[in-house]
């Protein structure tokens, strides 16, 4: 409890005397106790406020390197996840769309899913309008019957026949992998 900045009179509360973030730090000790090499964080930040979203991932880092531990972060908020990852895969409809080194995936997306999810990023300046943003259209396919070929295909502006018939198979393009028929470097 002392590593993530719980006192340890606070071991005989009730849960319900606990704040949002010292719930996170708790479950964060849970996840370390067995000093594991790698842990789970399946939407660490998602229901706290900003400054204890920052001490929650301040005290990731920390423990990351005290204890040399990895995290695999799972997460909507790309933001957050451009912050903490080296390494980010994205998904949709629980199939790879494109992973690497976070900067490269996120500073220049191949996968078309990747352009409209940092597209879809709100801008810092409240001034800056995004009325030119593409977004997506279509329904979100379900994931009891997907569709044919590319998961995303149904949603994507750049489907063609190909992928109607044809699961992409990840391929490196420029030390990233991207599944997608119509990406650069095909």
């Amino acid at each position: 409890m002392g590593d993530v900045g719980v006192p340890t009179e606070f071991l005989w509360r009730y849960p319900h005397q606990f704040s949002g973030g010292q719930h996170q730090r708790i479950g964060i000790a849970r996840a370390i106790a067995a000093e594991p090499s790698i842990a789970v964080c399946d939407e660490p930040v998602s229901a706290l406020d900003v400054s204890v979203q920052s001490q929650i991932l301040n005290l990731l880092g920390e423990l990351q390197r005290k204890h040399g531990l990895s995290f695999l972060f799972i997460s909507h908020d790309l933001p957050v996840i451009w912050h903490v990852s080296d390494r980010v895969c994205v998904m949709f409809l629980g199939r790879v769309c494109e992973m690497g080194p976070t900067n490269k995936v996120f500073g220049a997306p191949r996968h078309p899913y990747t352009r409209f999810l940092m597209n879809a990023i709100p801008s810092p300046d409240p001034h800056a309008r995004n009325d030119d943003v593409e977004l997506l259209e279509g329904e979100v396919p379900s994931p009891l019957d997907p569709p044919s070929g590319c998961p995303f295909r149904t949603r994507c502006p750049l489907a063609c026949e190909r992928c109607a018939q044809e699961i992409p198979a990840l391929r490196d393009v420029d030390g990233v992998l991207v599944a997608c028929h119509l990406s650069p470097g095909r």
